[in-house]
């Protein structure tokens, strides 16, 4: 089973996006599908059945472009697959002292202050945390190394919309090698390339018809521009904040805690 899994929608069931030049179909809009992450026993993005009956839908599956949730998975991919400093792995191997360390309260009268140490100590967090904004109560999850494992944390128990928790997957972790998280990761975008790749072909040979006319050649153009911006993703990590501020900015949390980092 694979980490990432997705179907895409029938071509002629996907609605055309309103563009300046009239109504159209993307590439991007072409990858409109379901998507999920099998985790042991839980599945991440996957709604829950009283969210499924509050709202009326027949989906188990997150819905949207495929493309987007692809982007987010592997735009965190680098970072977690990354070596963590000594400090901020040992904090990280220890998930509730984690998170006891982010629920620091911002002093009214030190807001500014405080969310900048706040944003410094946190960041690396933030780049190992895909963020699905174009959904409703977006699924909370973390990617993070500790040795030569990577770490699936996820915690889902606050996202609640009208009294109904949205996902099936509350609370857990699923460990794997990280040479495992890496190939998954390559899977999932070789995979979604392919299986456009015969979507514009289909469509080229008019074996599946849009609601609106596409231009084959535009879509192999944008096929390659996405081919390219997924195999980015697997250049060398950089953080966006260097560790030793980082590291300052989590002893000044820790302190203000009365607790050791």
């Amino acid at each position: 089973m694979a980490l990432f899994e997705f179907e895409l929608a029938r071509v002629e069931d996907i609605v055309p996006w309103e563009t300046a030049d009239g109504p159209g179909l993307s590439w991007f809009a072409l990858t409109d599908g379901q998507f999920r992450m099998p985790l042991g026993d839980q599945v991440l993005f996957e709604y829950s059945d009283e969210i499924m009956s509050h709202w009326g839908i027949v989906a188990r599956g997150a819905e949207y472009q495929v493309a987007a949730f692809a982007r987010e998975m592997l735009g965190s991919m680098a970072a977690g697959a990354a070596r963590l400093p000594e400090r901020v792995e040992r904090l990280a191997a220890d998930w509730n002292s984690l998170t006891k360390l982010r629920g620091e309260v911002i002093p009214a009268d030190q807001s500014e202050e405080a969310d900048e140490i706040a944003y410094t100590a946190w960041r690396w967090l933030g780049e190992r945390s895909p963020w699905a904004s174009y959904l409703v109560a977006s699924p909370n999850f973390q990617f993070i190394r500790v040795g030569a494992e990577v770490r699936i944390h996820w915690d889902n128990r606050d996202r609640v919309v009208d009294g109904c928790s949205v996902w099936s997957a509350q609370v857990g972790v699923c460990v794997m090698p990280v040479e495992a998280f890496v190939s998954e990761c390559r899977d999932f975008a070789t995979r979604l390339l392919v299986k456009m790749y015969s979507r514009i072909e289909e469509i080229e040979k008019e074996a599946v018809r849009a609601q609106v006319v596409v231009n084959p050649a535009s879509l192999r153009v944008q096929h390659e521009t996405w081919r390219a911006e997924f195999d980015s993703y697997f250049r060398e990590y950089a953080p966006d904040i260097a560790w030793q501020d980082t590291e300052r900015a989590l002893q000044v949390i820790a302190e203000r805690q009365g607790l050791s980092f």
